[in-house]
């Protein structure tokens, strides 16, 4: 065993007097802020020398609480009940010669501790050689007993303390880092805005390690171009206010600070409140609100702004991709339109078969994302038309066999034309150029497919193409009544259409009409 450290008792009065208050009694901070330091060795004479010098000390405002193990069994117990030690003033030669250097490597490399700083300290030098220990093992320094007086104490536990708290602060901006990324991609999982708002606060509040019953107010507002900026998610008071405008729901300095920053944007922290105010090249503008945040590190409110601006880029970038989507889109449907001038058919048949695709393919249960992907791609459903002859698409007569051959050449002419792009979007509307007039039992065209053989995206094009036109009026005929319609539907229900689809479809007859009022010739 070691020699009692009677040298650490010269100098220990520099740092307490043996009337003071434990360091953990000191009404510096809540238990649960001190500077927890494990001392650790088999001589009770050590952990009372280290009690004493170390009373009354405290580190940036923070006292110690000092934690005593005699053996190896100890460290580890307490280490399992306290896994946010500092410091550990560890003794080489406990049970074993060597019960230190064990643990030194159960600490590293078992609880895979990198943060906690070790001392060894040693009254026996020669059981453990210092440069051997400080070149094997994961020591943050040595000591002998005889040299570690109160000052060097002193000196040692505020250098680890610092490093400590130094390497946490790493830990929490990497950790938040890492939390940003994470809850950015979930507000973004979808370009949805109808849960956008409180994505974006859910997602803080788990970044700062909330919940909703924290006490914490927050609140997420929006305002478009030429638009009120409302309030589009909050918390605590705010909670029941969704939908308010800024002026009517947030405190004055929100207000002020957003007729300050409306313009270019920015942020700032007073007192308990963040206000951020962002504003995207599109002229979106977001404000984002918490209130109850004094207790808030630096550290927390970095990671706020930086949480914060991530989502004002994220939204630009959302922006930017519908931008690209409804410029797709308006490309699509006035191509649609151009080769259906061509035919002397009303431009808006184009929009009503994509609306009525869209809605058929809702009410037969299809994902958002695939209902929004039929509505775009089937305005393209005739683009094959482009290289029929205007006399044989205008024609107000029958047409002949051989016209009517050319005429069944659109479907395959406009897959070719639409198959050569990898776009999700026209590779949809290759399909439902391809097969929107094949029939449920073969005798359609280009191909003859039956059944479940043509694509879902084909079944309901047929459908929606075949509404529109009997309903509306062509050179070839005047538009049909709706019964007359409606009989067309159920006498080809498992002939020309896929007959599940057809009692969608007649079941929400009504909806299809509004279809047809609200896009009139």
């Amino acid at each position: 065993m070691d020699n009692k450290p009677q040298e650490i008792l010269e100098d220990r009065l520099v740092f307490a007097k043996e009337d003071d208050k434990p360091t953990n009694e000191a009404g510096l901070k809540d238990k649960k802020d001190l500077w927890k330091i494990l001392i650790v060795d088999d001589e009770e004479d050590v952990h009372e020398i280290t009690r004493i010098t170390l009373r009354g000390y405290s580190f940036e405002n923070r006292g110690v609480e000092l934690l005593s193990a005699y053996c190896e069994e100890d460290v580890k117990l307490i280490l399992k009940k306290e896994p946010d030690i500092a410091l550990i003033l560890l003794d080489v030669v406990m049970e074993k010669d060597n019960t230190g250097l064990l643990l030194v490597e159960y600490i590293r490399k078992q609880l895979n501790n990198s943060s906690v700083r070790i001392v060894l300290r040693t009254g026996q030098p020669g059981k453990a050689p210092e440069q051997e220990v400080i070149t094997k093992y994961d020591i943050n320094d040595y000591k002998t007993k005889p040299e570690f007086t109160a000052q060097k104490l002193f000196t040692t536990v505020t250098a680890c303390l610092r490093a400590y708290d130094n390497l946490k602060t790493i830990e929490k901006n990497s950790e938040g880092l890492e939390a940003i990324i994470r809850s950015t991609a979930k507000v973004f999982k979808n370009s949805s805005f109808s849960k956008f708002g409180s994505r974006v606060l859910v997602q803080l509040l788990e970044i700062l390690h909330l919940d909703f019953e924290s006490g914490i107010d927050s609140a997420y507002l929006v305002g478009m171009p030429n638009s009120s900026v409302v309030l589009m998610a909050g918390t605590g008071r705010f909670n029941d206010q969704v939908g308010t405008r800024l002026d009517e729901s947030m405190p004055q300095t929100v207000v002020e600070r957003f007729e300050e920053f409306a313009k270019t944007g920015g942020d700032t922290c007073m007192d308990n409140e963040y206000i951020g105010i962002f504003k995207t090249k599109e002229g979106f503008i977001s404000i984002l609100y918490l209130n109850g945040c004094d207790d808030f590190s630096a550290i927390e409110k970095n990671l706020v702004r930086i949480y914060a601006n991530n989502i004002a880029i994220g939204f630009d970038n959302i922006s930017l991709a519908r931008e690209i989507i409804n410029t797709q889109k308006e490309v699509i449907l006035t191509l649609g339109e151009v080769v259906e001038t061509r035919s002397q058919e009303t431009a808006h048949h184009v929009t009503r078969v994509a609306e009525i695709c869209y809605l058929l393919a809702k009410k037969y249960g299809m994902d958002e994302k695939t209902c929004e992907m039929l509505r775009l791609a089937s305005p393209m459903h005739d683009v094959g038309k482009i290289g029929v002859p205007e006399a044989i698409l205008n024609k107000p007569g029958k047409l002949t066999d051989d016209e009517f051959k050319i005429i069944q050449e659109h479907a395959q002419t406009g897959y070719e034309i639409l198959k050569k792009s990898n776009r999700s979007i026209m590779q949809a509307a290759a399909i439902v150029a391809l097969q929107h007039h094949e029939r449920w039992d073969g005798s359609g065209y280009p191909q003859g497919l039956a059944g479940e053989n043509i694509h879902i995206f084909g079944r309901i094009a047929a459908i929606a193409d075949v509404f529109d036109a009997l309903s509306h009026k062509r050179c070839y005929k005047e538009p049909w009544a709706m019964d007359q319609i409606v009989e067309l539907f159920k006498s080809e229900s498992g002939n020309h259409f896929d007959a599940s689809l057809v009692d969608i479809f007649l079941s929400n007859i009504k909806e299809f009409e509004g279809i047809n009022k609200r896009f009139p010739e």
